[in-house]
């Protein structure tokens, strides 16, 4: 009986100890659930695992899981993620849209009509009175700003009926989210350019009951590279996380973050927080045991270790980034309409000698010579062959391609000079037409409005 004693008091809180941290595998699916005020844990075929924080002890709950044939309990955590919504109550949907499994009455089992849709990998998954949703992610070689979520009556998916199709966030790969009583945020993500990704700063609220999207402003750049090096879960709410020492705590409607360093944030895995904020499930990876997640409860203010660095969330924007880029095509159409009405009316109002054609008389002066010997051999006959200028550019050597450019380039050059003298069109200046014998033949005419002062 002492013996009895003995060993009750030393080993019996040990014991206890013990069960408040579960072992699992690093493919372990984990979730919050707010309608049981616990959080769920699923390892294995023929059960799962739930906490209440309050209770602190893990509870084993046996299940039956029916798979579709192909699929395992491996390919089945790597590709479905949970999400709450009911007592006792969880849908497992796919990464990539599509099926959906549901754990109720101890059974785990397919409800969908859909299929592998295989089109919003890496999007953001919440819920949303009982319904999950997805935004963003990748698939079919783009990537996605769809909005999507399951429609328990015909067991498909449908893309959400927004309100502004106006302002609307740009596709995005990992979209971080959190998720509210009544508005959805997204931060951040990944745009896909070929091989090349562009980290996206903004940040959007979603409201939920009028489904209209507002952009808030540019993310600031700490919290962009934290996120960066945190990395992306799916169905993860991400007002708590963690980057190698750093703990960031997020207050979205505050425009806040808050920042707590120490070493032993290091071994974390993933922080899940309660709706709260109050209790979290700490998930920590031994060194010694790196297959394996040892999974506990903790109260947040038992994480957070020091004082915290405040920080903005984002920088709101300005009046001018407000306004969508088809108002600003629409303006700007308008304005350059508004400008060439303005130039036209100038034009009439005003009447000046400048847009008078100046007197057609051209003098030598004004001309090199062998712009003054062309213009006189082409007044001389009125219409002349093109080749018949060649003369003034050959050279022994030179090959036919090279002459034609010079005199193509000649004859334009002195085309613009004309008109710039006379203040005449160029178009109608020395124009050029096909020979009506020969059309490989061009002939050029003389505009008989224009004289020559051979005395200058």
């Amino acid at each position: 009986m002492f013996k009895l004693k003995v060993f009750l008091v030393f080993f019996l809180p040990l014991a206890l100890q013990a069960q408040d941290v579960l072992k699992v595998s690093r493919q372990a699916q984990m979730v919050y659930s707010k309608y049981d005020h616990c959080f769920m844990v699923f390892d294995d075929s023929t059960h799962y695992y739930t906490i209440n924080p309050r209770q602190g002890a893990w509870r084993r709950h046996s299940i039956h899981m029916e798979l579709e044939p192909g699929w395992d309990l491996h390919m089945f955590k790597q590709r479905f993620y949970p999400v709450a919504i009911g007592k006792q109550h969880y849908l497992f949907v796919m990464d990539g849209c599509g099926m959906v499994y549901e754990l109720k009455n101890d059974t785990i089992r397919r409800i969908d009509n859909s299929y592998d849709q295989k089109n919003q990998f890496g999007s953001a998954l919440y819920t949303y009175k009982g319904q999950p949703y997805m935004f963003g992610g990748y698939g079919l070689f783009e990537v996605k700003n769809i909005h999507t979520y399951f429609d328990f009556a015909a067991k498909e998916w449908f893309e959400v009926s927004e309100n502004d199709a106006v302002s609307y966030p740009e596709a995005r790969n990992t979209p971080y989210y959190i998720r509210t009583a009544k508005d959805l945020f997204i931060l951040g993500g990944v745009k896909k350019y070929m091989t090349y990704n562009r980290i996206l700063q903004d940040i959007w609220r979603f409201d939920l009951e009028n489904k209209r999207w507002k952009q808030l402003g540019e993310l600031n750049p700490d919290f962009i590279y934290r996120t960066k090096v945190r990395g992306f879960v799916q169905n993860k709410d991400y007002r708590l996380f963690h980057s190698n020492n750093q703990l960031t705590v997020v207050d979205i409607y505050r425009n806040k973050y808050y920042s707590y360093m120490s070493t032993r944030y290091m071994s974390l895995s993933r922080l899940i927080p309660d709706e709260q904020m109050q209790w979290v499930l700490d998930v920590r990876q031994n060194s010694n045991q790196t297959g394996f997640f040892f999974l506990k409860v903790k109260e947040l203010n038992d994480l957070l270790i020091g004082r915290p660095t405040e920080y903005y969330l984002y920088k709101p924007l300005s009046w001018f980034k407000q306004i969508s880029f088809q108002t600003y095509l629409w303006l700007s159409v308008l304005l350059n309409i508004a400008f060439f009405f303005l130039l036209f009316y100038l034009k009439r109002l005003t009447k000046t000698a400048w847009y008078k054609p100046k007197n057609p008389i051209l003098k030598r002066k004004d001309f090199s010579e062998i712009e003054w010997q062309a213009i006189a051999l082409i007044k001389q006959n009125d219409e002349l062959e093109l080749s018949a200028l060649n003369y003034l550019f050959d050279e022994p050597g030179l090959s036919y391609e090279t002459l034609k450019k010079r005199r193509e380039s000649f004859v334009k050059a002195l085309r613009i000079k004309l008109a710039l003298i006379t203040r005449r069109d160029v178009d109608q200046l020395l124009q050029e037409s096909k020979h009506p014998l020969d059309k490989r033949m061009k002939i050029i005419r003389w505009n008989k409005e224009l004289e020559i002062n051979q005395e200058n």
